[in-house]
């Protein structure tokens, strides 16, 4: 299958594939659709992260209320949100906090999310209803169900792919990919490689606390010292190690 053939039918079929039910939309009345993945490398560094985000705009006084999809996960295209001209947070994170310790760039990766739709909290149901959007829903909580439904599509993605290193961000990524559990996963953020069988062969993972985690400067969040210190020294320095050895 090529890249092409995979983005049309992963569009197409996956929100029926996960059950995902098709009437969901955002407060304009656009759906929530298909985040398909856009940097497409091969042969070099995936990143699987947990879920799109959305386009957020600044709506009758209340600020970051998501309306559209984004065009790729982990984008970083400008648009204004109706107050300033802002990029998607998690693409910025990305680029600023992981690829940049990890000394790789956009165009060496395959940027992809385990769950390939947008999915509402409890805080954005409160903005749309203060909109006058009554119809919509927390399903954020329903993401370890999407997630094991979605297993059969990264699979494709690796498949298609064939990198070298797969980068698992956040414990709800690792705990569906490696088969732990969510706690389970929170050890395995060391930026060692962890290897498992996918498809055919052993894939390499190194499994990271998400970027924003790593934003979150709190006094009581651990991850960013961590991460300074020794989780993206060592990861840096496994992709640097799997870097040289040759891809089947």
């Amino acid at each position: 299958m090529t890249i092409y053939q995979y983005q049309k039918k992963c569009y197409k079929e996956y929100k029926e594939s996960i059950k995902f039910p098709g009437n969901i939309t955002y407060l304009y009345g656009n759906p929530v659709d298909t985040v398909v993945p856009m940097s497409a490398a091969m042969n070099k560094v995936m990143v699987i992260g947990a879920l799109p985000s959305a386009k957020l705009y600044f709506v009758k006084d209340i600020p970051d209320v998501p309306l559209y999809d984004c065009n790729a996960p982990f984008s970083t295209e400008p648009y204004f949100d109706g107050s300033r001209v802002r990029t998607t947070v998690s693409g910025q994170e990305l680029d600023e906090i992981i690829l940049e310790t990890l000394g790789i760039t956009r165009d060496e990766c395959w940027l992809t999310s385990l769950v390939k739709v947008f999915l509402f909290d409890e805080d954005h149901v409160k903005k749309y209803h203060r909109l006058g959007k009554k119809d919509v829903y927390e399903n954020k909580s329903k993401y370890m169900e999407y997630a094991t439904r979605s297993i059969p599509w990264i699979r494709q993605e690796i498949e298609i792919a064939n990198p070298y290193v797969i980068i698992l961000l956040g414990a709800e990524v690792i705990a569906n990919l490696l088969l732990v559990s969510p706690e389970e996963a929170k050890d395995y953020m060391t930026g060692e490689v962890v290897e498992k069988k996918i498809i055919w062969k052993n894939s390499q993972f190194i499994c990271l606390p998400p970027p924003a985690l790593l934003m979150d400067r709190s006094p009581r969040n651990p991850w960013p010292r961590k991460f300074a210190l020794k989780i993206g020294p060592a990861a840096r320095k496994e992709v640097d190690r799997l870097k040289s050895q040759p891809t089947l």
